[in-house]
């Protein structure tokens, strides 16, 4: 019987790609040299019309032959190795060996009888107290050995299955390299060249030595045909995320990774779309909400749009950039349960409180000046929000947005500009001034009165620019 390890089937298949590389490049190289002696048009004579036929119809089929072969290599391994995953142990660090696992099968209906003498020690009426708490620690230790034994028993049956139906499984591809392997022999050593009539000699074996080559070729295109993943599948990282929709539907949104960044690719992606409920889940990497909030705002900060791949740029960049913490400005949920802020898609299951009422498009936003401490220009980054000042319950601001509005600011102070909501300004009694009231503030206080909604936080501070000191 025998045993299988996928990580080492894994570290395998990336050194076969890596070797697989470096002589497809000289396979490819001998390929172009054969196309270019025989598509050159300054040499002339018999000898050498004859020899560029001779390698145009033997070394590009060859050459060809061989690539192919090398991708099949690789290619039925990956889903040799996917095969597996959904088949018997979606695991990547899956370890199988049959014979251990025989053993533990040998153990079940000892297990089995074991567990039901102690389940009879258990309930007998002349058991006293103190034998059944033993009796059933040790049932509980039973019972749960023979739980691992038959799901080792399991894991064999799907393992044998697989074996069996797998037996055939690389045998075109060995067929392949076997008649590529005879093909090249065949006019290494059976092809002579007369010089004296300038003419090359092919016998009859090594002319059919090809034709084996051609269909063996055939017959492995067929086989990889039916792998059900398109060819660039080993190419991407294939991120899933799960959530239910508004309509209380479960829902999987795909992504497409490629050296950890995030890519579209149509073709897979309509793939993903129509076949991704089928494949196992060795294929994919499960996002949580956590993680995929994590890559979106990682994104956002680079002003890329993590989930369409578009590069933000003006306003909406600009916002994204100066914090990660766009919650306030998310509100619009589309009908597949996924958030739409004017910059693209987001995810429904990010958890956010949606906290402004209009969306970001109808937002009429103003920017605003001030002069503040380092401190506060701090926070107001950290938390992405206006601060109270230190004296009372309200910030004060230079309305139109204008350096030279606070003459008497600290020496020590930086000056910042930002943009808030037009609705949260209010006039402070001078010309350019303005105030933001915060929660208990007079503005506050007169607005619960009038039975308006009160003010319950400072509002956001957007596209925050440090202008320096004095």
């Amino acid at each position: 019987m025998s045993r299988i390890d996928i990580a080492e089937l894994n570290d395998f298949l990336h050194g076969l790609r890596s070797s697989n590389a470096e002589a497809k490049a000289m396979i490819n190289k001998i390929k172009e040299a054969a196309t270019n002696y025989s598509q050159d048009s300054s040499l002339k004579g018999e000898a050498v019309t004859t020899s560029k036929q001779y390698f145009s119809s033997t070394y590009t089929s060859i050459c060809q032959s061989i690539i192919e072969a090398l991708d099949e290599s690789e290619e039925r391994l990956a889903q040799y190795i996917r095969e597996f995953g959904s088949q018997v142990d979606s695991s990547p660090s899956a370890r199988i060996d049959a014979e251990i696992l025989q053993e533990a099968m040998a153990k079940v209906s000892q297990l089995q009888r074991k567990e039901e003498d102690l389940h009879r020690q258990l309930t007998a009426t002349n058991t006293k107290p103190d034998m059944q708490q033993v009796y059933a620690v040790k049932s509980r230790s039973v019972h749960t050995q023979l739980l691992k034994a038959i799901e080792q028993e399991n894991i064999l049956e799907k393992y044998l299955a697989f074996e069996q139906s797998h037996d055939q499984f690389f045998s075109a591809l060995d067929e392949l390299i076997r008649a590529t392997g005879r093909a090249v022999q065949e006019l290494l050593h059976h092809v002579t060249f007369n010089e004296k009539t300038g003419s090359y000699s092919v016998p009859k074996s090594a002319a059919n030595s090809l034709q084996l080559m051609k269909k063996a070729l055939d017959v492995a295109r067929k086989e990889n045909d039916k792998d059900l993943y398109p060819d660039d599948w080993e190419d991407y990282t294939v991120l899933a995320y799960t959530y239910v929709n508004n309509q209380g539907e479960t829902v999987t949104m795909w992504l497409l990774e490629k050296n950890g960044k995030r890519v579209e690719n149509k073709g897979l992606q309509d793939f993903l779309e129509k076949h991704g409920q089928e494949l196992p889940a060795i294929s994919y990497i499960e996002l949580s909400g956590e993680e995929l909030e994590r890559r979106v705002n990682d994104s956002w900060k680079d002003g890329v749009n993590y989930l369409t791949g578009q590069i933000v740029s003006g306003f909406s960049g600009g916002v994204l950039r100066s914090s990660a913490y766009v919650a306030s400005v998310k509100k619009t949920l589309d009908s597949a349960g996924l958030i739409d802020i004017g910059l693209g898609l987001g995810t429904a299951a990010m958890r956010y409180t949606p906290l402004l009422a209009e969306q970001i498009e109808k937002l009429r936003l103003a920017k605003v000046g001030r002069w503040m401490s380092v401190d506060e220009f701090e926070k107001m980054l950290e938390t992405g929000k206006v601060q109270m000042s230190r004296n009372g319950n309200r910030t004060y601001v230079a309305y139109p947005a204008d350096k030279d509005a606070f003459p008497s600011a600290a020496d020590d102070a930086l000056y910042a500009e930002f943009k808030v909501n037009e609705k949260t300004i209010y006039p402070a009694g001078k010309e350019g001034w303005a105030q933001i009231p915060g929660p208990g503030s007079l503005i506050d206080r007169f607005n619960r009165k009038k039975g308006l909604p009160g003010i319950t936080e400072m509002p956001d501070a957007l596209d925050i620019n440090n202008l320096g000191g004095k």
